[in-house]
């Protein structure tokens, strides 16, 4: 990759035609919108704001596609969910527990302060080990998956693989749109996006933005429904190492409860975690990353910090 730039929220507040005209980018430039499902062909707001051509590359669609060719695959893949599905409903028991006792050792005092303090320190471990223990398990799925079905040898995924070979080596840009995390990096998983890039800049945001970290992180402290549990998702695509995307962090995040910051800041270290809200990012241009806007990190002092790098 020539660049990377991660971006937050383009809703209310895009920035994706200046960073385009900061990379220089002509066209016509790679859409992924998987992460829309169904409406991934619904680009009009897109268009509206850039003035690039662009090949939408329709991963969904083509995911669906391969699967309905394939029905030995497609029911593995079924198979597969499930697993994944029942894994992540485990996880969130015993995460659930694990992190009650982090919140009542954070409230609690006691005469001996040093030995709660220690135990604090010990509970958060012991909460980054439930991660550990959790992504190991979802590697297990995956890769069992993989090695029983190959799936890029499989005609159906393979036929698909070369036309977006094809299509990839016409666009120096991939654009990377948000919505669901999962329905987005599903496809982007099963054709191997990333072994079919070569040197083009990347720019994604939302969800887009969490998946190319190497841990996706859900968060959330006020959520409609359930407790404000951050949760591992699953291993990322790795292109951003040691960073974990908050797009949206302001917004979803007591950013000013200096405990919740410290104890998630320290939850993921040695990984960064940066708050991507609407007008700010990442740049990565192989040296190093820059911010852009209001970009801000997560420190293990509990404090919210303006972002120079990760």
């Amino acid at each position: 990759m020539s660049s990377i730039t991660l971006l937050g929220p383009q809703r209310v507040r895009s920035n994706l035609a200046e960073t385009l005209a900061f990379l220089e980018a002509t066209g016509p430039v790679a859409v992924i919108t998987a992460g829309w499902e169904e409406r991934e062909d619904e680009l009009e707001v897109l268009h509206a704001t850039i003035t690039q051509p662009t090949i939408n590359l329709r991963l969904h669609a083509r995911l669906e596609h391969a699967l309905a060719q394939d029905e030995p695959l497609r029911e593995a893949w079924q198979r597969r969910n499930e697993r994944l599905l029942t894994m992540q409903q485990l996880y969130r028991r015993r995460l659930d527990h694990a992190l009650q006792v982090v919140w009542e050792f954070q409230q609690m005092l006691v005469e001996e302060m040093e030995l709660l303090i220690q135990e604090r320190a010990s509970a958060l471990r012991a909460v980054a080990a439930l991660d550990a223990h959790y992504l190991d398990e979802i590697r297990t799925i995956h890769g069992a998956f993989v090695r029983r079905w190959k799936p890029r040898e499989r005609p159906a995924v393979g036929e698909i693989r070369e036309e977006l070979k094809a299509e990839l080596a016409q666009c120096g840009t991939i654009l990377i749109a948000g919505g669901n995390v999962g329905t987005l990096i599903d496809p982007m998983r099963l054709f191997s996006i990333v072994e079919l890039l070569d040197q083009q800049s990347i720019v994604a945001w939302s969800a887009g933005a969490m998946v190319l970290c190497e841990r996706i992180v859900f968060f959330h402290d006020s959520p409609p429904q359930g407790r404000g549990n951050p949760e591992v998702y699953d291993d990322g695509l790795a292109l951003c190492p040691q960073l974990v995307a908050l797009p949206d962090g302001s917004l979803r995040l007591r950013l000013n409860d200096p405990v919740r910051v410290e104890t998630f800041a320290r939850r993921f270290a040695p990984a960064t975690c940066v708050v991507l809200d609407p007008g700010s990012g990442l740049r990565w241009d192989g040296g190093g990353w820059t911010a852009l806007g209001s970009a801000k990190r997560l420190s293990k002092t509990g404090k919210v910090q303006g972002m120079a790098a990760p």
